[in-house]
C-alpha cells in the first residue's frame, strides 16, 4: 500500500469516527429526501426538483465550506503539516488525502439521494449526463473555495468562521434555504454567480430533464480554476 493510500485510508477513518460529520454529510441528505417525500407527493411541478437539489447542495456545502477548511487549517495550526516536511511523506499528500475522502463522501451522498428519491417516488435525473456534469463541477468549485479558505486561515477557528460565513451567504443567495421561485429577482441573479447557487440550479435543471444552462456551468468551471490556482499559490504548510 502506497503512502498516499495509507494517508487517504487514515483520513477516512478519522471522518467515520466523527458522528456529527457523517450525519451532516450522509444522514441529513437522506433525512431531507425522506421527510419531504413523506410530506409532499412528487409530481411534475419544477418545485419538486428543489428537494433533491437541496439535499445535494447542502451536503456539498458542509463538506467543502465547513469540514475541509477546518480540518486542514487545524493540521497546520497543530504543526502536523510542518512535521511532515521532515519525513519522506510530503504534507501535500495529506491535502490530497482529504480531497479524496471528501470526493468519495460526496459521491456516496449523491448515490444516497438518487436512490432514496427513487424509492420514495421521485424519477431519476431526466438528464443523467447533465446531472453528472453539474455534480462534478459543483463539487470541484466548492472544494476549490474550501481549499482557499484553508490556505489563508491561520487557525482552525478562523477557518470555521470564514467557512460558516461563506456557507450562509451561499445558502441564502443560492436558492437553498428558500426555493428560487420564492426569491426576489436580484437575489437569483446574485445566486447565479455563487458556487452553491449555480450548483443548485444546474442539479435542478438536470433532474427536471434539461441540460444545465451554459452560464451556470461556465461559472462553476471558472470558480474551480480561479480559486484552485489561488489556493495552490497561497497555501501555507506552516
Amino acid at each position: 500500500m502506497s503512502a498516499q493510500t495509507r494517508i487517504a485510508v487514515s483520513e477516512l477513518r478519522l471522518y467515520l469516527r466523527e458522528p456529527a460529520a457523517v450525519a451532516a454529510t450522509l444522514g441529513l441528505p437522506l433525512l431531507i429526501m425522506v421527510s419531504f417525500g413523506l410530506i409532499v407527493t412528487p409530481g411534475d411541478d419544477p418545485i419538486y426538483t428543489y428537494f433533491p437539489g437541496l439535499a445535494i447542495s447542502f451536503s456539498l456545502a458542509i463538506l467543502s465550506l465547513n469540514l475541509l477548511p477546518t480540518i486542514l487549517a487545524g493540521y497546520r495550526e497543530k504543526g502536523i503539516l510542518r512535521r511532515l516536511h521532515t519525513t519522506p511523506v510530503h504534507p501535500s499528500k495529506v491535502l490530497i488525502g482529504q480531497l479524496l475522502v471528501s470526493s468519495a463522501v460526496a459521491v456516496a451522498m449523491a448515490v444516497v439521494v438518487v436512490a432514496a428519491g427513487r424509492i420514495i417516488g421521485y424519477p431519476l435525473p431526466g438528464q443523467p449526463l447533465g446531472f453528472v456534469l453539474a455534480f462534478v463541477l459543483g463539487a470541484l468549485s466548492l472544494f476549490s473555495v474550501g481549499l482557499l479558505v484553508a490556505a489563508i486561515a491561520p487557525t482552525a477557528r478562523i477557518a470555521t468562521a470564514i467557512g460558516m460565513l461563506l456557507f450562509f451567504v451561499n445558502m441564502f443567495t443560492g436558492g437553498v434555504f428558500t426555493p428560487r421561485e420564492a426569491l426576489p429577482g436580484f437575489l437569483n441573479r446574485i445566486g447565479d454567480f455563487m458556487p452553491l447557487g449555480a450548483t443548485m440550479q444546474a442539479v435542478r435543471d438536470s433532474w427536471d430533464g434539461h441540460f444545465p444552462q451554459l452560464p451556470h456551468l461556465v461559472v462553476l468551471a471558472t470558480i474551480t480554476v480561479v480559486f484552485g490556482l489561488a489556493s495552490a499559490r497561497l497555501f501555507r504548510w506552516e
